[in-house]
């Protein structure tokens, strides 16, 4: 029978907070229709990488139970890459190449949260919409050799981001743990860069998964 915690916390017109999370970082990475079309690249694939991210929370109250949010926010993570190369001089022999490119994503979503009824201290939701990323990543990468490149990445990417979470309701703090994902929309090869790991592709774009906890 107890009363519930910070009853009036959702009434607030605007309020703040920060996240912390993980990230899975997979570039979708699709051939070029005539692959393999030389005798060095047999293959490759992408593999999904660990990262983790920090930000800041600006919630907007929309209607009781529509809220418009602004999350800045850093992630950090790597670009996988695995390629079977063939020996240049037994074409049979192959062999795997991995790769890695180190991402920086500064992302700046936003997003609808469109909550339930609040049941006691709990509160499910869901979260959609849209976000700039800029891959700090790549000024790092313009000081390398041209010939240390595995490929040019564009630093600019826009995503749609889908997702479900849950609020829960302390004593002086909101609570929340949430799960989602990013879809890019734009090729991010950089297609005026040609090499063997490279002309073998036809496009890339990143998709994200992200468990976020928060706290308001």
């Amino acid at each position: 029978d107890r009363p519930p915690n910070i009853p009036y916390f959702d009434d607030k017109t605007i309020h703040f907070g920060f996240i912390l999370g993980y990230n899975s970082l997979y570039s979708n990475m699709v051939s070029n229709q005539n692959f393999p079309h030389n005798d060095t690249i047999m293959g490759f694939n992408a593999d999904r990488s660990k990262g983790f991210q920090i930000g800041v929370i600006s919630d907007l109250r929309l209607l009781s139970f529509v809220h418009l949010r602004l999350t800045p926010t850093i992630s950090f993570a790597d670009r996988l890459f695995t390629y079977d190369v063939a020996d240049r001089n037994n074409i049979n022999k192959i062999h795997q190449t991995k790769k890695d490119l180190e991402v920086i994503y500064l992302e700046a979503p936003l997003e609808l949260k469109v909550q339930s009824k609040r049941w006691r201290d709990f509160r499910p939701y869901l979260i959609g919409g849209m976000k700039y990323v800029y891959d700090l990543g790549s000024i790092k990468r313009k000081k390398l050799n041209e010939d240390e490149f595995l490929m040019k990445i564009d630093n600019q990417e826009l995503m749609y981001t889908l997702g479900v979470g849950f609020d829960f309701y302390l004593e002086y703090f909101k609570f929340g743990v949430e799960l989602k994902s990013s879809f890019g929309l734009n090729d991010i090869l950089d297609h005026n860069f040609n090499n063997a790991y490279t002309d073998c592709i036809d496009k890339i774009k990143s998709q994200i998964f992200y468990i976020n906890l928060t706290f308001e």
